[in-house]
């Protein structure tokens, strides 16, 4: 491997770690640190010497390596070409995985218009009605709604008295009261689910209209409905015809247990990410926390 060029400072990635990108990838001319702002965040770009691009990105933890090579390998080739990255090599000892570079710009940061958003939200839904009904991933048999009911009333309370006096009284009772809904979670479909879907896990390709899913680091068997929250939470409150969108490309529209689970798993969403991002000092993650517990007060979702 030759010696690369950094294009802005950051993190150096460890030159074990290029060392063996390149005993996969050839010979590595340039590289491009990528990381999000989050502090555990560790991606960089690779520009290899006949021009190809890869991203070599080492994962937060073992149980996220384990869940992202396994959808890599086993549900995300059901979604097709070009609509994810698609994995070159994964080494469990670096929690390392070296993807494909797909085209597009992050829809969370880039100006599209809403005709293209519309489109976005339609291929988003359809991408991941692909990914809850793939059959190669770890079989959803395995979900059983009584184990979720009691671990989701659990995290409830838990992340309530580690939140403290982030939350007001009323925040509390809120949170509380929507709890109340997850017995509804025993009708709810299972579905491989991709775990953090959101704007900026998607990339819109302008040149060819096509929508790319990214970061399949939470990805396993659960809830199909799970897989809404984030996006209810987040556009869908400002545009309801980005929801009608994806439920377009979904192909079906919630379920009645889905209606009215949804806020209830919203809540804990909510709760989960004021504690998480308190200990992480994410001001990202505690601002979308404090809009969707708006959003549940105003019943907007």
């Amino acid at each position: 491997m030759t010696s690369a060029t950094r294009e802005h400072l950051g993190a150096e990635p460890p030159r074990s770690l290029l060392e063996w990108a390149s005993w996969v990838a050839g010979t590595i001319t340039h590289i491009r640190d990528v990381s999000s702002s989050r502090a555990n965040s560790q991606v960089w770009e690779l520009t290899c010497s006949d021009g190809s691009r890869l991203f070599v990105k080492v994962s937060p933890s073992k149980i996220f390596h384990v869940r992202e090579s396994h959808a890599y390998r086993f549900a995300v080739p059901s979604l097709g070409p070009l609509r994810a990255p698609r994995l070159r090599a994964s080494d469990p000892d670096r929690r390392a995985l070296l993807l494909t570079a797909v085209p597009g710009q992050n829809v969370a940061t880039s100006p599209l218009t809403m005709t293209e958003r519309i489109k976005v939200h339609r291929q988003a839904g359809w991408l991941l009605r692909a990914l809850h009904d793939s059959t190669g991933a770890t079989s959803k048999a395995g979900v059983d709604p009584g184990t979720l009911l009691k671990a989701r009333r659990r995290s409830v309370e838990e992340h309530i008295a580690t939140a403290g006096e982030m939350l007001t009284p009323a925040e509390r009772e809120l949170v509380r009261r929507q709890a109340t809904r997850f017995p509804f979670l025993a009708s709810c479909p299972a579905a491989y689910v991709h775990g953090d879907v959101q704007e900026r896990n998607l990339l819109w390709d302008r040149a060819t209209a096509t929508a790319t899913l990214l970061d399949f680091e939470r990805a396993q068997p659960a809830l199909a409905v799970d897989d809404f929250v984030r996006l209810a939470a987040g556009p869908w409150a400002h545009e309801p015809r980005l929801r009608a969108a994806f439920f377009t490309g979904y192909g079906r529209e919630l379920t009645r247990p889905e209606k009215q689970v949804l806020p209830a798993l919203a809540a804990l969403d909510a709760v989960s990410g004021l504690v998480w991002g308190a200990h992480a000092g994410d001001e990202e993650v505690i601002d979308r926390a404090r809009v969707t517990l708006k959003l549940l007060s105003n019943g907007a979702i």
